[in-house]
C-alpha cells in the first residue's frame, strides 16, 4: 500500500491542496500526517476540516497545534509565531479545536511510527544530527519513523559503515532511499506549508510499505495567493515574504 506522508502544513490550504492532489495521482491510498496541522498561516479551519476527511489517516500532534489548542505554554515561542498562534486561537471554530485537541502525540500503527519531532521529545526536539538520532532509536518502535518540525527532509538510518554507524542525508525531489526491515530509519518529508531548505515549493513523500522505500516528492502552488490571504489578516509579515524564499 502507498502512504502519503507529509507535515507542517500551517494553515497554508492552497500548499495542502497541491500536495494531496499530487500524492493522489500517485496512487496514494492512506495518509500519514506528522503535526503542525496550523500555525503561520490564514486558513486553519479549512486545512483541519480537509486532512479530518482523509482516511485511513494517521495524524499526531505538532508544538504549534498544541498552542493554538491552549495545551502548551506559547513563551518559548517566538514573536512571530506566537502572534500566529493568538490569532488562530480567535477564529479556531469548534470542529476544529476538537481535532486539534483530540491529536495524540505519537502512533505506532502497522509498519510503522509516526511523531512531530522526534520518538523522545515530540512536541519539542528537532532532529538533525546522527547523535540525535542514535539517542532516538531505542524508542522507534517500528521502523520507518516518519517525523517532521525542522521543516527540513532530513533521512536518518543505522549504517554500521557510516561516521557513528548512521547514515544522515538530505533528500532531494524525486529521491527514493530504502528502509530495511529491522533497521532503525527515520524519514522527515519537509515542510507542506512553509518549506525551510531553500526550495518554495511544498514538500511531502510517498511511502510504499510493500517495497519499503520512500520517495520525496516537491509540488509547486499558489504562492501569491497564501501570501495575499496572509495580509488580508494581517498576519505578520515575515511570515509572508518568507514562503517566496523558501525559508
Amino acid at each position: 500500500m502507498l502512504w502519503g506522508v507529509f507535515s507542517d502544513v500551517h494553515s497554508n490550504f492552497e500548499a495542502l491542496d497541491a500536495v494531496l492532489k499530487a500524492l493522489a495521482k500517485e496512487g496514494v491510498k492512506g495518509w500519514v500526517c506528522c503535526g503542525d496541522v496550523v500555525g503561520y498561516g490564514a486558513q486553519p479551519n479549512e486545512v483541519c476540516e480537509r486532512i479530518a476527511t482523509l482516511k485511513p489517516l494517521h495524524v499526531v500532534s505538532g508544538n504549534h497545534d498544541l498552542a493554538v489548542a491552549g495545551k502548551m505554554d506559547i513563551t518559548w515561542f517566538n514573536d512571530y509565531a506566537q502572534a500566529a498562534v493568538m490569532w488562530s486561537r480567535e477564529v479556531l471554530k469548534e470542529p476544529a479545536r476538537r481535532f486539534l485537541a483530540a491529536l495524540p502525540d505519537r502512533v505506532v500503527a502497522d509498519g510503522f511510527m509516526v511523531a512531530h519531532g522526534s520518538p523522545r521529545n515530540p512536541a519539542e526536539e528537532y532532529l538533525l544530527t546522527r547523535q540525535q538520532f542514535l539517542d532516538n532509536a531505542s524508542l522507534v518502535k517500528v521502523a520507518p519513523c516518519f517525523v517532521g518540525h525542522s521543516h527540513l527532509t532530513w533521512c536518518f538510518t543505522k549504517d554500521p559503515a557510516s561516521p557513528l554507524g548512521t547514515r544522515a542525508l538530505m533528500l532531494r525531489d524525486g529521491q527514493t532511499i530504502s528502509a530495511p526491515l529491522g533497521v532503525s530509519c527515520i524519514f522527515n518529508p519537509g515542510s507542506v506549508g512553509q518549506p525551510r531548505d531553500h526550495d518554495s515549493r511544498a514538500s511531502c513523500g510517498v511511502y510504499d510499505d510493500e517495497k519499503r522505500t520512500f520517495r520525496l516528492l516537491r509540488v509547486p502552488y499558489d504562492i501569491e495567493k497564501v501570501q495575499k490571504a496572509m495580509r488580508e489578516v494581517a498576519l505578520p509579515e515575515l511570515l509572508v515574504l518568507r514562503l517566496s524564499y523558501g525559508q
